[in-house]
């Protein structure tokens, strides 16, 4: 991270041009965490008052906020260090550069091959977040679905394929709040969505139709690492019937056959790449 004189604006008043729904409070705490940089993981509390331009009180509360916030530590000396928190944050990052990067090639031959949208999506939270997508002819652009978008894991065939292969560590938060109908088809009763996990489990994709998008449908298969876990999902949809039960063998082939050449680029071994039927 580097130098961040000037960020600061006068205390009390927003910065010129800032959006009007901004928490000041909130850009603050992450200007002192941008203080830091290599070289320098902990830092006094003088050196952090300078570096970002805040009173010593406010700068006290901002650290303390961000201590109990497990982003930084106190050390026995009264400095402030920075946690693994934030190195984990960028491990996450770098892991899913590092995805993308093995999945667009074989993503362009999946929506190439079946003349549809294909996806790439990781779990955050309650949802799925599209890190890539890419577009083959007559497809329908689902907003929901545009690179950096999200939607909930139980909505769409990438989101329900991540959900089916993580539901032990997923489900629970998911359920906790309710489960969204976002359209007739939609699966918001937690029985029927767990039977449906399950079935996606046996089969080895999951099969999305008007679910999250009227008119809409796709599947989705699990993608995993070399720990043998599911890191992500491929997905591969559009029009309803670019995924019909008539086309669905010859689609779900394809999708399994390139979610194992995914699986086994990050370092699956065949049988963990392997999720449903060869």
């Amino acid at each position: 991270m580097g130098e961040v004189e000037g960020l600061a604006a006068p205390e009390g008043q927003p910065r010129p041009g800032r959006p009007p729904r901004v928490v000041e409070s909130v850009l603050k705490a992450t200007n002192l965490l941008d203080a830091y940089e290599a070289g320098r993981p902990e830092m006094t509390l003088s050196e952090l008052v300078e570096r970002g331009g805040y009173s010593k009180s406010t700068t006290y509360r901002l650290l303390l906020t961000l201590t109990s916030a497990g982003w930084l530590e106190r050390t026995p000396q009264g400095t402030f260090r920075l946690t693994l928190k934030a190195f984990r944050l960028g491990s996450i990052v770098v892991d899913s550069l590092d995805l993308r990067r093995e999945a667009v090639p074989i993503m362009s031959g999946l929506a190439a091959a079946c003349g549809a949208s294909a996806y790439l999506v990781i779990a955050a939270g309650r949802y799925a977040v599209c890190l890539e997508r890419i577009d083959d002819g007559d497809t329908v652009r689902v907003a929901d679905l545009q690179v950096g978008g999200s939607q909930p894991l139980h909505l769409g065939a990438g989101p329900r394929a991540l959900l089916a292969f993580n539901e032990d560590v997923l489900l629970g938060p998911l359920l906790a709040p309710g489960l969204e109908a976002r359209t007739p088809d939609s699966i918001a009763d937690p029985a029927a969505l767990r039977a449906d996990l399950a079935e996606i489990r046996r089969r080895g994709y999951s099969i999305s139709r008007g679910d999250a998008t009227p008119g809409v449908g796709a599947l989705g298969a699990p993608v995993f690492d070399a720990t043998g876990r599911a890191v992500a999902a491929l997905s591969v949809g559009g029009l309803l019937e670019r995924v019909s039960p008539e086309r669905e063998p010859e689609v779900s082939a394809r999708l399994l056959a390139c979610s194992r050449e995914l699986s086994t680029r990050l370092g699956a071994k065949a049988g963990q790449a392997s999720p449903g039927p060869a």
